[in-house]
């Protein structure tokens, strides 16, 4: 996993760093350590990122536009301000129907 792109202790503000790409989902990491990582994603329109059973849960929040997210082939559909956990093991896929913005957090171990 590479390195977080921002620096600690430093004031950042994710809405002017994170910039829509088109046909493409651009991932920005916010911080990366041994028990997890949090990341920022931008998802153009009809992009999709799918998990095989990862061992590890995620954290999923929306920071703009609307997203789908399928747990176990049940969809759940998510706007700004919206946010989900992922369990661990679980299949799942993040769908972009609309194009998005969202910060992940995934959490290794227990």
């Amino acid at each position: 996993m590479d390195k977080a792109e921002f620096e600690e202790s430093m004031t950042f503000n994710l809405e002017n760093v994170l910039d829509y790409s088109t046909n493409a989902i651009v991932v920005k990491n916010i911080m990366v350590g041994n028990h997890g990582v949090i990341q920022a994603f931008v998802f153009d329109y009809g992009k999709v990122q799918a998990y095989d059973q990862s061992p590890f849960s995620r954290f999923i929040y929306i920071i703009e536009g609307k997203a789908e997210i399928v747990i176990n082939e049940n969809s759940t559909f998510m706007q700004k301000g919206d946010s989900i956990i992922v369990p661990g093991h679980a299949a799942s896929s993040i769908e972009a129907n609309h194009k998005f913005k969202m910060i992940c957090m995934t959490l290794r171990g227990e």
